[in-house]
């Protein structure tokens, strides 16, 4: 009987560590990609995180690379989905650096991790937690180590349009 409860107060502590990391509600999934475990957030309370200043600046026509930007209509759920779509510029794609301007006045950063050993794949991509209201969405994608800001724009939550007169 001595042994039997280490072993039972072992196997509660599995659990519990096990569990403790599932207490989000998890959206939707969209599609068939691969999901990886999201990058820390990082919010606006320290000087680390800016919207980049400036406006679209695209790299050379040969390293061109693009992301699709789809907000979820659902309330519960307000992700905005960053999505890495290929490019000219895919082999030299150092990073793809994400920053939300929430309209609650947070600003969330992450970056798309590759999937591949260091090499960006069509697919990869990042959710990151929105607001019912109008987030900016910032893109940087960093090629041969410099920084082109590829995405800005504000996107408005889906809304309803009323039915025609």
């Amino acid at each position: 009987m001595d042994t039997k409860l280490p072993v039972l107060l072992l196997l509660g502590l599995i659990v519990l560590a096990l569990g403790s990391g599932c207490t989000a509600p998890q959206g939707p999934q969209g599609g068939g990609g691969t999901t990886t475990a999201p990058p820390a957030t990082t919010t606006a309370a320290g000087p680390v995180v800016t919207i980049p200043p400036g406006p679209i600046n695209t790299p050379p026509a040969s390293q061109t690379v693009e992301v699709q930007v789809i907000r979820n209509p659902n309330t519960a759920f307000p992700y905005i989905t960053v999505s890495f779509r290929g490019g000219y510029g895919q082999i030299v794609l150092q990073r793809l650096t994400v920053t939300v301007a929430r309209s609650d006045g947070q600003i969330l950063q992450q970056v798309i991790q590759p999937s591949g050993q260091n090499q960006y794949s069509v697919g990869d991509s990042v959710r990151i937690v929105g607001t019912t209201g109008t987030d900016e969405v910032v893109v940087v994608a960093t090629i041969n180590g410099k920084d082109y800001k590829i995405f800005d724009q504000n996107m408005p939550f889906y809304s309803i349009p009323p039915p025609p007169p």
